[in-house]
Formats: C-alpha cells, structure tokens, sequence
C-alpha cells in the first residue's frame, strides 16, 4: 500500500479509536479503554502528532498501572522511549528503561523480545556499539526461542549492521543472508527488497562498488514492483554514487535524475545543487576527452608526457576526495537505513493494530447485543412469571412448581449469560481471576445446601498464570458441572475441589464422599459428555472415578505445553 493511503488510513482512525475507548469506558471494560489510548498513542506518532502521541500514551499507563497489567504496562513504556527517540533521547532512554525492568521483573518475555531490540536501536544512536549488540542479541535470543519469523530479521540486520560498522564483513554477510532467506520464505516482498539495499549498503562499506551497485538495481526493481517509493527513490541515490565512485559520471547523472524524480515535490536545494554539479562535472568529463585526442596529435611527447603527470596528480587528490566523500555517504546511509526499517515496522504494527480493533469491536458488539437483548428478555421473562403467580389465585400445585421450576431456570440462564460476557470481554483470563470465580460459585452452593461441606484448595503459585478465554470458561463450566452433579446425585457430605501444581502441567480434582456409582453398569449422560467434550476441546486430559460407596473423582489435567 502507498506511504499517503497509509497516512489516510491513519488519520481515518482516530476517530474508530476514540469511539471504541469512550464505549468500552460506558461498559466498565478498563482494559480495553486503555488498549484503545495505546492504539491511539501509535497513530499520533505515525502522522506526526508528538504531544498527542505522548498523552494518549500517559493515559494508556496510567490505565494499565491501575488494573495491574504488568505486560501492557512494560510494552507501553517500552513503545513510548522509542517514539521519543529523535526529540529527546534523555526521556526516551527514562521510560525504555522503565518497561525493561518491569518486564525483566516478571519474566516477561513477550514484551523484552520488543524492548531489547528497540533499546539496542537508541544506544546505537548513542553511539554505544558493544551495548546495543548486546541488547540486539539479547531480543534475538528471545525471538528464536519464541520462533517469531517476523522480529528473527529485524535482529539479523540489526546485528549485521553492527558488524558492518566494526568491519567484521563475514559475520554481517552470514547475518543478512539468514533474514533474507527467511523473509523470501515469509513471502516478503518489501523485506527482501529492504535486504537487498543491505548486501548494497555492506559492499560499498567494503569498497567493492561493482557488487553493491548490482544489489541496489535488484533492490530498486523490487521496491518499484510493490510500489515501495521511499525505498525506490532512496537505492536511485545509491546507485549514483556508486556509478560516480566506478568513475561513469554520465549513469551517476542519469540516476541521481531518477532520484530526484522520486522524491518530494519541493526538491530541497541540496539536490538541485547535486544535479547541477553532475551536469558541469560531465560536460567537463567530455570536454576534457576531446581536448585530450586533440593535443595527442598536437603536442610533442614531451607536453603528453606533462599532461599525464598532471592527469595522476589530479587523480590521487580526487581519490582522497572520493574515499572521504565516501566515508561520509555510507554514515548517511546507515541512519537512512535504520529509517528504513523503522518505516516498515512501524507499517506491520498499524495492520497488526487494525486487526486487534476489529476483533475488539466485535467482542464489545456481541457483549451490547447479549446483555441488552437476551439479558432483558429472560428478565421480562422471569417478571411476567410473578406476575402470574401474584395476580392469579393458583390452586394447581403442579401448576405453582412447573412455574418456579421456569423461573429458577431462567434465572440460571442469566447466571450463565453474565459468565459468557466476562469471558468475551477478557484477551486473557488470570487463574486468579477464574479462581475468584470458582470460589464465588461454591460459596452460592454452600449456602443454599445446608448439610455439604466445602474445601477448595489452590496452590498460592498459580495466581499469575494466564488463560486464554475459551480455556477459561471450559475449565469454570467443567468445575460447575462437577459440582452440580455432586450436590444433585451424590447424597455426600463433603465436596472437595483442589487446583495444584503437577509435573508437567496443572491438576484439577473434583472429589466427593457420596454413594459414588458403577461406572460400568450406567450410561453416561449428557453432563459427563458435556465435561469431556470441553476438556477435549482445550486439549487436556479428562477421568471420573467412582465405585459404589466410596465417591466420586473428577480429574482434569492441562499440559504447561498447551496454550493456555
């Protein structure tokens, strides 16, 4: 997509963004308020917003500080040094480091696969090399063990450009060629046009033009396929020099032409003035050539004799020229670079973005829809019931119990829908929070069976532990059923739910000391299918236990290896 449709589409956003954060604030959704401000922060930073950048950005943490989300906290930090990276590196050094030692804090290992890397871009601004290769491998060691086939060559042209710069061309060789393997296996089209303008850049660093203008011509061939301008534009320049560093002033013209083609509308003063020093240097090439073939069939072998030693002189100080000018241009080119892939980065997180919002938007939709529509009309359903009961004088026994036995099933099917919502509305569930859910539920069946006792254990170590919400929910309706079946069928006195820590993984057991059954000898119902279908379903293990007179065992195991 074109720089100004991305710039569009940007701007386009704001006001989607703005509308999300004010109705997830309607609905109480805190975490989704604040998720809305950090998205919010990146589309100011990308159109140039700065101040609003940094106050969406203060919002987003201040938000995520108070709900205790140490992960968006860290990244928010994280993202907000590197978008103040070129107007105050002091400050964006400050909040790096903050996001890096919260996330270091809590082995967060999602959001340091980000920050070290960016935190290896600001010190290689400093000028710190050896640190910001150090942080460089440290991100990359993150994203290999997490196989990101997207962050590995952002890590492996970081690290080579390093290597670049202290001259170890072998190690950057090897280096450029691992990220663009695994981008043309990605099928990225803009990264592998990107990679080629790197093996260009090394080459030139090493002197060796002829391989590094080779590069830059299949480099700016890509970029014009995919319609990628700024890196079209930018290989043009390169292309240029190198053709004027081989000594072809006539193709150094021609394409530093092109460049300028490509470039902003308002060419800046140092680029006519380029052109026109490429156009006087040529005609003086040409001019030079046939004032040459002239005083060779003029001039003596004496006077020839004298030119050449004028034309080597000439030629060692335009070398000294060249190897400074040289030296100066490929410093450029390195910050030119590093832009660059910046760009491009910050071009997947704005897709990446648009993607989490419509997911948002549609979670936020179906939760209005639920609570709102089928919310209301059980209510209306379990009013008018009463309404019935109150306003007719029912003889009917059977009658008066089929009523109540509607409006107890209504009322737990309100229950259920208040579940599913809390479940929609959460990215991730904590054990903690599923924990706190479970216990609420035993307490409500604890005091509505006076003669049960209950026990619910759960290892102190699990608290932080994070869900996805679908294994969430299945694991709390696994427990809710199991609970059920026991204070329906069992006649036990005693239900004990324990929640541990087990080799390999995480162990619920639900266990009674009821009458228990044969297990051989019934069929099984639709509550014992039901649990084992959603075990089944987050990929866990499921068992029951029982035997005449000695209880009943429900057991649930998950996998650490599972996503959980």
């Amino acid at each position: 997509m074109p720089y100004e449709e991305k710039i569009k589409r940007a701007s386009v956003l704001d006001d989607i963004f703005k509308q999300n954060a004010a109705d997830a604030k309607k609905l109480g959704y805190t975490l989704g308020e604040a998720k809305s401000y950090s998205n919010l922060s990146l589309i100011f930073y990308y159109q140039g917003k700065y101040n609003l950048n940094v106050d969406y950005a203060l919002k987003a943490i201040a938000l995520f500080d108070r709900l205790g989300a140490t992960h968006e906290l860290a990244y928010e930090y994280g993202i907000l040094g590197y978008t103040m990276k070129r107007r105050n590196m002091p400050n964006a050094l400050y909040y790096m480091q903050k996001g890096k030692r919260l996330a270091e804090k809590f082995s967060d290992t999602l959001a340091l696969m980000s920050i070290y890397n960016n935190y290896g871009v600001l010190k290689e601004m400093e000028h710190e090399l050896d640190s910001a290769l150090h942080f460089y491998q440290k991100g990359l060691a993150i994203k290999l063990i997490r196989k990101d086939s997207l962050g590995i060559p952002y890590s492996y042209n970081n690290i080579a450009g390093i290597y670049v710069m202290q001259k170890k061309y072998d190690a950057a060789r090897e280096l450029f060629e691992k990220a663009f393997d695994i981008r043309t296996k990605r099928g990225d089209a803009i990264g592998v046009a990107e990679n080629l303008t790197y093996f260009g850049d090394m080459y030139f660093a090493m002197e060796d033009y002829s391989k590094a203008l080779s590069f830059y011509e299949k480099s700016v061939q890509a970029a014009l396929l995919h319609g990628y301008i700024y890196l079209v534009q930018d290989n043009y320049k390169r292309i240029s020099e190198c053709h004027q560093m081989l000594g072809d002033e006539k193709a150094a013209l021609t394409n530093y032409k092109l460049f300028a083609q490509f470039k902003d509308s308002l060419v800046n003063v140092e680029t006519n003035a380029k052109i026109a020093e490429l156009d006087v240097r040529f005609e003086t090439s040409e001019k030079e050539k046939q004032l040459a073939q002239q005083k060779s069939l003029l001039l003596q072998r004496e006077i020839e004799s004298r030119y050449k030693t004028n034309v080597l002189i000439v030629l060692s100080i335009l070398s000294v020229f060249i190897a400074l000018t040289g030296f100066l241009i490929y410093r450029q080119q390195r910050l030119r670079n590093r832009q660059l892939a910046q760009e491009h980065e910050l071009k997947t997180a704005i897709d990446r973005v648009e993607t989490q919002n419509k997911l948002q938007e549609q979670r936020l939709r179906i939760s209005r829809d639920l609570h709102d529509n089928i919310g209301s009309q059980l209510t209306f359903i379990i009013s008018s019931i009463d309404n019935i009961k109150y306003a007719f004088d029912l003889d009917n026994p059977k009658l008066n119990m089929k009523l109540e036995g509607i409006s107890n099933f209504t009322q737990d099917t309100i229950l259920e829908l208040r579940d599913t919502i809390w479940a929609m509305n959460s990215n991730e569930i904590t054990f903690e929070n599923l924990l706190s859910r479970i216990a609420n539920f035993i307490d409500k069946a604890q005091y509505a069976t006076d003669h049960l006792d209950y026990k619910f254990e759960v290892d102190a170590n699990l608290q932080h532990v994070k869900l996805t919400s679908i294994v969430g929910m299945n694991i709390y309706r696994t427990v809710q059923e199991a609970v059920n079946n026991a204070i329906k069928y069992s006649g036990a006195s005693l239900i004990q739910v324990k929640i541990r820590n087990s080799e390999g993984g995480i162990a619920i057991e639900i266990q009674d000391n009821g009458r228990g059954f044969d297990s051989k000898q019934i069929i099984p119902g639709n509550g014992i299918a039901n649990m084992e279908k959603r075990i089944s379903d987050i990929d866990g293990k499921f068992s029951l236990e029982s035997a005449a007179g000695s209880g009943t065992q429900v057991s649930v195991f998950l996998s650490c290896k599972s996503d959980i």
